[in-house]
């Protein structure tokens, strides 16, 4: 009766030991295929060529000359010569203001003038006519230092008379008002039959030179010595785009460099100039500014998804020749676009894995995408005259 419970422990035994046998040879055949799984990647080189030394930052549109016109005689606004938003030349008539009260003064003047004259004359005849006299003692010195004295002040009250038309023939002059500068008027302040004064603090209209157009920008007093240098190894050229980014809008030099750094936030001013012939460029404009302060030759550069963080620095994944990735440690100099460029770990003609998908491991076999994995020979095109597959028979 003991036997039997002694067989059921062995037979069970015997059970569990050939299924764990069965396990391990399973878990045996399986291991190869796991390690031997082909993971398809974007594929990549990395380029040997020219890598700008560039800084970017942002900024805004100027006018590079803008005039706030303002009356300087008072009076009645007679005509405006111009339309709003339109362009104008230096020179061109843009308001009339009533003239008839200067040119009332001037009038009065060139009358004063004249009978100044008539005085000057009389009291030098006078003074003529004395000077014989008192030689033969017929009339005291004093008499003839008063006709002297009264020809003086004739010839003065001239003077003041003349100062007078000057002045009249000035506020004349400013009833017409022309442009100072060629380029774009904005809005119009005050329209024509209004009254304005020479002290108004709301100019009639404000006029901007468009052509040259400037912007302006800040950069850091980090960068500040390596754009200087630039500066004084020659032009600096500098692009600009969109605030949003994109194609190149214009391209310009760097002007000048302000003499201060902003203690509050240490940066510098810096002002560019852009031709801006098709006057795309408009003041206010915000805008985002590259200037390019030299250019390295056979530099190594990959793209910017290509490049992974690590624990010990960053990495690039560079494919073998078997096929194998294999994780390749490299030092970052600088961005460029959408590219890196590396000061250390590759030397150029790499090719390297432009996206690594998250599970790669080191020393996995990959493939690029779109190709055909290994052993799958090209599959022949189905025709109309090809039997259908037959069906399994069950």
């Amino acid at each position: 009766m003991r036997a039997k419970p002694l067989v059921f422990i062995v037979l069970l035994a015997a059970l569990g030991g050939g299924y764990y046998y069965w396990q391990q040879q399973r878990a045996a055949s399986q291991a190869p295929q796991q390690r031997s799984r082909v993971v398809t990647v974007e594929m990549a080189t990395a380029r040997i060529g020219d890598a700008p030394v560039q800084l970017s930052a942002i900024g805004q549109i100027v006018s590079s000359h803008s005039v706030a016109i303002r009356p300087q005689v008072s009076g009645t606004l007679m005509k405006v010569f111009f339309k709003e938003g339109y362009a104008v030349k230096a020179g061109d008539k843009l308001f009339e203001i009533d003239s008839a009260p200067y040119r009332a003064e001037l009038a009065q003047a060139q009358a004063q003038v004249a009978s100044g004259r008539a005085a000057v004359l009389a009291a030098e005849t006078q003074e003529k006519r004395l000077l014989p006299l008192a030689d033969k003692g017929y009339v005291t010195p004093q008499e003839v230092l008063d006709a002297k004295a009264a020809a003086e002040q004739a010839r003065a009250a001239v003077q003041v008379a003349q100062a007078t038309i000057s002045a009249a023939q000035v506020n004349v002059g400013r009833a017409v008002i022309r442009a100072p500068i060629s380029g774009r008027t904005g809005a119009l302040a005050v329209k024509s039959g209004n009254i304005v004064t020479a002290s108004d603090a709301m100019p009639l209209v404000t006029i901007n030179q468009l052509q040259p157009v400037q912007a302006e920008f800040t950069v850091p007093q980090s960068d500040l010595a390596a754009l200087q240098q630039a500066m004084v190894a020659g032009a600096v050229k500098i692009s600009l785009s969109a605030q949003t980014g994109g194609a190149p809008l214009a391209e310009g030099r760097v002007l000048f460099i302000d003499n201060v750094i902003d203690a509050t936030t240490g940066t510098a001013k810096v002002r560019a100039e852009f031709d801006n012939a098709d006057e795309k460029l408009w003041p206010g404009t915000f805008v985002s500014f590259t200037a390019t302060l030299a250019t390295e030759t056979n530099r190594v550069l990959v793209p910017e998804l290509a490049v992974q963080p690590g624990a010990e620095g960053s990495f690039v994944y560079v494919v073998d020749k078997e096929g194998k990735a294999q994780l390749t440690p490299v030092k970052i100099a600088r961005q460029l676009g959408n590219e890196v460029v590396i000061a250390e770990g590759l030397k150029g003609g790499e090719k390297i894995i432009g996206r690594a998908p998250r599970d790669l491991k080191p020393g996995a076999a990959v493939q690029v995408a779109g190709a055909k994995p290994q052993g799958e020979g090209p599959r022949k095109p189905r025709t109309e005259g090809d039997a259908a597959p037959k069906a399994a028979v069950p």
